[in-house]
């Protein structure tokens, strides 16, 4: 790699992160709140209890960059999408210097996707293989009496 090239990168990196610092900042803030709290970090899971297209996902990424294939993708599928798009991207914006380009149209495919899955998902294995589990510990069920009563009588229909 040229000398001039590692300069490119690091100042496209640096701008980045002083345009969406704050940004990352939020997201941590949110993400130290919510575990605290709810020990969860989906608003659909502290809401209402019942994972999200996305449950899973964190885990299974990082078991993917660890070699733990077959564990990702039990976790989320489609956390092999999301890395294939993550590397896309950090390639296209920091090595070749482009925006998003035709990626966000990969990107609404793979949402397309995750959903898909997540149907599939609810249907076949919910609730009793994780991530695909119901969170008892959730404000809905906090908040209103017959929530809970209500799930209970759902998930006995399993």
């Amino acid at each position: 790699m040229r000398k001039d090239k590692g300069k490119e990168i690091l100042t496209r990196i640096l701008k980045d992160a002083k345009v969406y610092g704050l940004v990352f900042l939020l997201f941590v803030s949110y993400y130290l709140l919510v575990r605290i709290r709810f020990h969860a970090f989906c608003p659909l899971v502290i809401v209402t209890g019942f994972p999200c297209p996305g449950c899973g996902m964190t885990r299974a990424m990082l078991c993917l960059l660890t070699g733990q294939f077959q564990r990702a993708w039990n976790l989320n599928p489609s956390s092999f999408l999301w890395l294939g798009i993550l590397i896309w991207f950090l390639y296209a914006r920091y090595w070749r210097g482009n925006g998003m380009g035709r990626l966000r149209y990969l990107i609404m495919l793979t949402v397309i996707t995750m959903v898909c899955i997540y149907g599939y998902r609810m249907l076949t294995v919910f609730p009793s293989y994780p991530p695909m589990t119901y969170t008892r510990h959730n404000l809905m069920s906090e908040s209103l009496p017959w929530y809970q009563e209500y799930v209970d009588r759902i998930l006995a229909k399993r």
